[in-house]
């Protein structure tokens, strides 16, 4: 019995010598999988956490870094900064060992909570307290701080060359509405083109300049949109140009854009927006032209007697070929419509047309289109522009008139205008005359026009017809 016993135990002795190696195995090799499984996790999170191989950390760590933060008694002073006004790193690459050794730098120079490359071109930066009673003094103190520690110097291409810095910054608490760093991404890279410019290189968020970029973007996409393919949405009044003599016929009109927006802006407002955008200017530019022309092709076809309609052009917009290739086709069925089209172009300070321009004005003269000088008195080009023979008319700038609000009221500036303007023996027009004392003041020169609400306020298309028809 003791040998069945003895045997009994051997057995089961074996079996747990062997039930131990046998863990032991596994355990060796769950360790091994698990270490496998830490250096694939710590691989991964450095190919997502940092550029390519190096040891800087890319925009992801900083925003996981931040994200850590107890937001509720949190202030947070984020900056980024430009490295080198003008571009100094070609990619992060071929910089990898500068880089590196700048990011150290900086990081050792301003000790921040955060700090990250975003690309080769900036950094980003953060700084984090508990103290919420930060204010803006207080952290353009910090912009001059951060931009005094930063190197001046730094080595590319085994060649010492210096580095300047442009710095857009801004305090936020972690309970504030534009707390998300997407959100403060957005406003840092706005506020950029403005530390770009200033001359310290620094420039501090104001979230209503962002507000009011973000508000002229969405205007501008809305008019973009109706431009490109809604042209219905733009329609025209005509304010009605008077002989200073006879205020009750209107003897030319000018056509005045307007748009269908629910922010019931004027062209005032959007007009600007387009500026510097020569292909929609030029697009909104052809949608008027199509209306003017289709109106006064109604009033050939009903025999009605036609008077000269004026309307603003861009003095760019000659520089585009298109334009006139769009005119020909336009009155290609209808040319004798051409002789009542006058082109205004906007004199201002600093209006000179290049060859280009004049070769457009005198094609678009050959097709029988008139033109005018528009805010006349303005620029220093006045005197050269008259004596250009493209130019049938001249509209006196309002500012001249302004200023007449009494009868007593002088105006020698206009007198003095509105005389160099007869005697180049051209149309002249003074647009701006508002109340009865201006009017009083122009009937003494009764052989020019005027434009202005006293004698009438623009009027609408079918105003505008309904009109022309009673005066036939």
């Amino acid at each position: 019995m003791d040998n069945l016993y003895l045997s009994i135990a051997i057995v089961i002795a074996a079996i747990s010598l062997i039930a131990l190696i046998k863990t032991n195995q596994l355990r060796k090799k769950d360790l091994k999988i698990l270490n496998e499984l830490k250096k694939a996790k710590e691989a991964l999170s450095k190919s997502v956490l940092y550029h390519g191989t190096s040891d800087i950390p890319n925009y992801l760590f900083f925003m996981q870094k931040l994200m850590k933060v107890d937001r509720k008694f949190s202030q947070f002073h984020v900056s980024l900064i430009k490295l080198g006004k003008t571009p100094v790193f070609d990619s992060i690459e071929s910089n990898q060992d500068t880089l590196t050794q700048l990011f150290k730098e900086v990081g050792k120079a301003c000790q921040p909570f955060a700090l990250a490359l975003h690309d080769s071109d900036y950094m980003v930066m953060a700084f984090v307290t508990h103290d919420t009673g930060s204010d803006q003094q207080e952290a353009e103190a910090k912009q001059k701080e951060i931009l005094d520690k930063l190197p001046k110097q730094v080595w590319v291409n085994n060649t010492q060359v210096p580095i300047d810095y442009a710095i857009s910054s801004m305090s936020l608490t972690g309970q504030s509405s534009l707390y998300g760093i997407d959100k403060v991404q957005r406003r840092l890279t706005f506020s950029m083109k403005y530390a770009l410019e200033s001359q310290t290189g620094t420039f501090f968020h104001n979230e209503k300049l962002y507000q009011a970029e973000m508000y002229r973007k969405h205007v501008l996409l809305k008019l973009m949109n109706s431009i490109s393919f809604n042209p219905d949405d733009f329609y025209l009044v005509f304010q009605p140009i008077f002989k200073s003599s006879d205020i009750d016929n209107p003897k030319r009109y000018e056509a005045l854009i307007r748009w269908r927006n629910t922010k019931n802006l004027g062209p005032k407002a959007f007009m600007p927006m387009i500026e510097d955008k020569p292909e929609l200017h030029s697009e909104l530019t052809k949608i008027v032209i199509n209306q003017i022309y289709s109106m006064l092709k109604i009033k050939l076809d009903a025999h009605e007697k036609l008077k000269p309609i004026h309307m603003n052009i861009s003095a760019k917009l000659l520089e585009d070929e298109s334009l006139l290739a769009y005119l020909k086709k336009v009155i290609r069925d209808t040319p004798s419509i051409a002789a009542f089209i006058t082109f205004e172009l906007t004199e201002g300070s600093d209006l000179k047309l290049s060859d280009n321009a004049i070769n457009t004005l005198r094609k678009m003269s050959n097709l029988g289109f008139s033109f005018a000088i528009d805010d006349f008195g303005k620029g220093e080009n006045g005197n050269e522009l008259l004596s250009s023979r493209y130019f049938n008319a001249v509209k006196i700038d309002k500012t001249f008139i302004t200023h007449v609000q009494d009868k007593a009221a002088q105006a020698p500036r206009l007198d003095s205008v509105i005389k160099t303007a007869q005697q180049s023996r051209k149309t002249v027009i003074v647009e701006g005359v508002e109340n009865r004392f201006q009017y009083e003041y122009m009937k003494r020169y009764p052989n020019i026009y005027i434009q202005g609400y006293f004698a009438s306020v623009p009027l609408t298309m079918n105003e505008f017809l309904s009109q022309e028809q009673d005066a036939a």
